[in-house]
């Protein structure tokens, strides 16, 4: 962070939009994205994103884009869920099944002269081969009360062969949601079992196996839009409610691990006047949080920003974050454009050298 400061102080704020410039990478452009992101067993990350320019309301599909293993040089893939006849596929929950294979859930709406008309459908695709190819499935083997809710956020591994999804059912503006999780013993062939996280208001949830046992879930209100975090002791059978991680329209979250001890937390800030990408970091496992940042500003032109999703590229604290934004001031030609962007950063950025000492079980990053 020294360094970086140093060179800002040298070279003044044209350095400083040429540095990030260099951090930041497009996915794609004409695309509001919600995007997710996935590290493939042959290290490549793949970001799937609705591909339209609108907060849903246009005809659009679920795309699949592949990066290198340093998270830029992105290209499209693939079609995940392609949309049905007069709808969208803009809802989606991504991840690994033990085998390897790419599962999503989406879900969509049909729609007409930008309004919503109908809800069409919780589907399943599967790739076996890293992405390139789909298989979709209409009408998935998940409790018969899921078909009507929306998925969001990750798919998770848990012990024995058990997988887990989050899909939430909105119950109208300002009104409280209801968010469930779903159970797979048999890797995602079949998902029986789910359970209702979270007292009254849940809605858009990210899932976290933090190991015996227990899973964590950065869940998003309806009412007031913020953060909190709920608690499950016995692989999701049962839920606790730990109390708010963010304040409100601070929304929604990913969580991921950098170490057992180590969680991090990312998350869209849409305040007016600060609408950007917020962290946080625990250092116990999630038992408490420190202090939050911010990662990245949109700046005042921006409406319509954040959804981030974050995989770490290596065990030095280098990330990447996928976010969309209808407004980056960074990309100079045609700033104000719907885009799915990537940004590469460093938690060391950000950290003081006392923390940097225990965000790897006791031991020091290679700095």
């Amino acid at each position: 962070m020294q360094v970086f400061l140093l060179a800002v102080d040298r070279f003044g704020k044209t350095f400083l939009m040429r540095f990030l410039m260099k951090r930041i990478s497009v996915v794609a452009t004409d695309a509001c994205g919600w995007p997710n992101l996935t590290t493939l067993p042959s290290g490549r990350i793949i970001c799937t994103y609705f591909n339209a320019p609108s907060h849903g309301l246009l005809e659009g599909d679920l795309i699949c884009s592949v990066s290198d293993r340093k998270g830029g040089n992105w290209k499209k893939l693939s079609t995940v869920a392609p949309r049905p006849k007069g709808g969208n596929r803009m809802h989606l929950a991504v991840g690994l099944a033990h085998n390897g294979d790419v599962l999503c859930f989406s879900s969509g709406f049909f729609v007409k002269d930008d309004e919503f008309i109908g809800f069409s459908g919780h589907w399943l695709s599967r790739s076996t081969d890293m992405g390139r190819t789909w298989r979709v499935d209409d009408q998935p083997k998940v409790h018969s009360d899921n078909l009507g809710t929306i998925p969001f956020g990750r798919v998770i591994r848990l012990p024995e062969g058990k997988l887990a999804y989050s899909s939430y059912r909105s119950r109208g503006k300002g009104n409280p949601s209801e968010t469930w999780v779903s159970f797979s013993e048999d890797d995602g062939r079949t998902w029986p079992r789910r359970s209702k996280l979270g007292r009254n208001d849940s809605n858009e949830t990210t899932l976290l196996y933090a190991g015996d046992g227990r899973i964590l879930a950065g869940v998003r209100t309806h009412v007031d839009h913020h953060v909190k975090l709920c608690e499950s002791s016995n692989e999701g059978r049962t839920w606790k409610e730990k109390g708010p991680l963010t304040l409100p329209m601070q929304h929604p979250a990913d969580l991921i691990s950098l170490s057992d001890a180590c969680l991090l937390l990312t998350y869209g800030i849409r305040n007016r006047g600060l609408m950007g990408i917020g962290a946080r970091i625990s250092l116990d496992a999630g038992r408490t949080w420190r202090p939050p940042w911010v990662i990245h500003q949109f700046g005042e032109k921006s409406s319509d920003v954040g959804y981030p999703s974050t995989v770490a590229l290596d065990k030095r604290g280098n990330l990447l974050t996928a976010f969309y934004t209808d407004h980056e001031p960074s990309l100079r030609k045609r700033a104000s454009r719907y885009r799915v962007l990537a940004m590469r950063w460093s938690i060391r950025d950000w950290l003081s050298e006392s923390l940097l000492g225990s965000i790897s079980d006791g031991k020091r990053l290679n700095l």
